[in-house]
């Protein structure tokens, strides 16, 4: 560990803004009671995200977009367990011609900067931050300014109170 502290001290903003300004490269982990939220940065940028609990697995996020349906996701499972999980589910439904890479690659992105949205609220917790620690086995990262994402998650925390 190379950094870390208390959520109720240091909030997920300040610390997603700490490690942008910094130019920091490593993983970012998130700890509660409930959820363990993973970020991996880049000098100082955000390429990829993940939750423990995620709200949303892959398959759910795609019926949700209308890119693929029920059947075709079963579908993609079933080749995915059949091969003991040797291709990638998203890798399965490109070769199958269910949609382009590059709807995949959006989808995934967009899956990412809800992880982010999620953890802003966080107050309760332990953050960890490892240097160096990259993401393993992803080769869809996320390209977006923290600012960016950090102005948008707030917005979205805005509206939800104010309903």
């Amino acid at each position: 560990m190379d950094l870390g502290g208390n959520l109720s001290v240091l909030d997920p903003p300040s610390i997603f803004q700490l490690l942008n300004i910094s130019t920091m490269t490593g993983e970012l982990k998130f700890v509660t009671a409930e959820d363990v939220a993973s970020f991996y940065f880049k000098d100082g940028q955000l390429i990829y995200a993940t939750m423990d609990r995620q709200k949303k697995k892959l398959g759910r996020f795609l019926i949700e977009k209308e890119l693929i349906t029920e059947d075709q996701l079963y579908e993609a499972l079933k080749d995915f367990w059949t091969n003991q999980g040797s291709k990638r589910i998203g890798n399965i439904m490109i070769d199958k011609g269910f949609f382009e890479k590059k709807s995949l690659v959006e989808a995934i992105q967009e899956q990412i900067k809800e992880v982010v949205y999620s953890v802003l609220a966080w107050q309760d917790g332990q953050f960890i931050f490892f240097r160096g620690v990259e993401p393993r086995d992803e080769d869809i990262l996320l390209d977006v300014k923290m600012d960016h994402l950090i102005l948008e998650g707030l917005k979205r925390l805005d509206e939800t109170k104010g309903s």
